[in-house]
């Protein structure tokens, strides 16, 4: 530890402020969005037949992880460690968790990519002109329906 580092660690050890409310209401507001996260992650197959619901609550559940994690940084930058340069503390103490975050973003992007290309080739083929005017291949699925 260097002379500067460990003066700036005595200097704010010895100030007496009180973190804890504003670290209580964010942890608060963390826990809220892991539950909605994992409420939504529970019930998303409920949503499955319909398609805007199901959109939306990926869309949902992504902005609940993205803020939860910009909170969880935000919330190390308050910790003693972290203030006196020894970030390295922080992250080896916290490996296990800022891996499985960077594991279960990289999980969610890797399964959003096939739905993507599904919604996308849904989209392309809805402008295909037969499903907007009488055609032989509608009239020919039509007796087949009968």
């Amino acid at each position: 530890m260097s002379k500067q580092q460990r003066e700036l660690f005595s200097a704010s050890a010895n100030k007496s402020t009180n973190h804890s409310a504003p670290l209580l209401r964010m942890a608060m507001i963390q826990f809220f969005l892991m539950v909605t996260d994992l409420a939504i992650t529970i019930f998303v197959d409920d949503l499955r037949h319909v398609r805007v619901n199901f959109i939306s609550v990926y869309l949902v559940q992504y902005v609940l992880l993205a803020t939860n994690t910009i909170l969880l940084f935000i919330r190390f930058t308050h910790t003693f460690p972290f203030r006196a340069g020894m970030v390295s503390i922080m992250t080896k103490e916290f490996e296990g968790h800022l891996v499985a975050i960077l594991v279960y973003h990289v999980a969610f992007f890797a399964s959003a990519i096939p739905q993507y290309y599904a919604f996308k080739t849904a989209i392309i083929r809805l402008c295909e002109s037969k499903y907007y005017k009488d055609s032989p291949w509608l009239r020919h699925k039509m007796r087949g329906a009968a």
